[in-house]
């Protein structure tokens, strides 16, 4: 029997570059496609919320949510029933309550507070406020009212202002007669430091008559007497106590003065009217 020759094996080459294996290529087919289906997946949903909130789908859910949290709030025995108010004169009941809004029946928890106390100090009378809820169903405000301090005169018509400047309300001819009147553009603006001088010496708060305005600079006061006392325009508060000194030690206004000028703090002078005011008399009080 013949022999049977064996081939003989060749030896294998290796390769430094292996092949990638069939998983390892399965594998990163599958991460290339993940990812692009993630990506994918990502663009639809922001397109979708894009389309959602642009078509006022998110918002409308988000009033219904809303609306469904108020009305359990309300169901629950949380609604507003009532206000209530203290802290005021001048300021009418009518006011408050129109500047809080129709609220009765609403959900006191959903009580904008905030906004409500800025209207209540949108009122003219009134100076500062503070609005609270009373648990379980009561709206209280509190109210600190302006002072009125002086009226001002502009083209013809009156406006009650505080000590601050700040207007009040309109007022007619004969009402706030006690107080002194103010004249001129943008008084209103600049009064407070003066106003604040006068009302801080009696006596010559109760003398004054009405502030003048000049140049939209300095101020003049007219005295119940009739006559004007010249401010000057850097520190009228400092001449407002140099005048009640005067008064003090001369009874200077007491005098049938036609006027004094401070305006110039080395030299103050004053004007008499002797016999008549033809013969008025300037001096200067040293």
């Amino acid at each position: 029997m013949p022999k049977v020759k064996r081939k003989k094996t060749a030896k294998r080459r290796t390769n430094s570059k292996r092949s990638p294996s069939f998983f390892s290529q399965v594998g990163d087919a599958f991460s290339r496609y993940a990812v692009a289906s993630i990506a994918g997946v990502t663009v639809v949903v922001a397109l979708g919320a894009a389309m959602l909130v642009s078509g006022g789908y998110v918002g409308l859910a988000s009033e219904r949510a809303g609306a469904m949290v108020r009305n359990a709030t309300i169901a629950a025995g949380l609604d507003i029933r009532r206000v209530t108010a203290i802290g005021y004169d001048e300021t009418t009941d009518a006011d408050i309550l129109s500047a809080i809004g129709p609220v009765v029946g609403a959900s006191i928890a959903h009580f904008d507070l905030h906004a409500a106390r800025a209207r209540v100090e949108n009122i003219g009378w009134v100076r500062s406020a503070s609005v609270t809820r009373l648990w379980p169903n009561t709206v209280h405000v509190s109210v600190r009212e302006r002072e009125p301090a002086a009226v001002w005169q502009l083209s013809g018509t009156l406006r009650l202002i505080d000590p601050s400047g700040a207007v009040i309300t309109d007022v007619d001819a004969y009402e706030y007669s006690n107080l002194p009147l103010i004249v001129g553009a943008g008084a209103p603006d600049s009064v407070s430091g003066i106003l604040k001088a006068l009302r801080a010496e009696p006596e010559l708060w109760g003398k004054a008559a009405a502030l003048r305005r000049m140049g939209e600079r300095r101020w003049d006061l007219r005295l119940n007497s009739g006559a004007d006392i010249k401010f000057p325009e850097d520190n009228p508060a400092g001449a407002v106590k140099t005048l009640a000194r005067l008064q003090a030690a001369y009874g200077l206004l007491d005098r049938p003065l036609e006027y004094v000028d401070l305006r110039d703090p080395s030299r103050l002078v004053y004007r008499e009217r002797e016999n008549g005011e033809d013969n008025a008399v300037e001096k200067e009080i040293q």
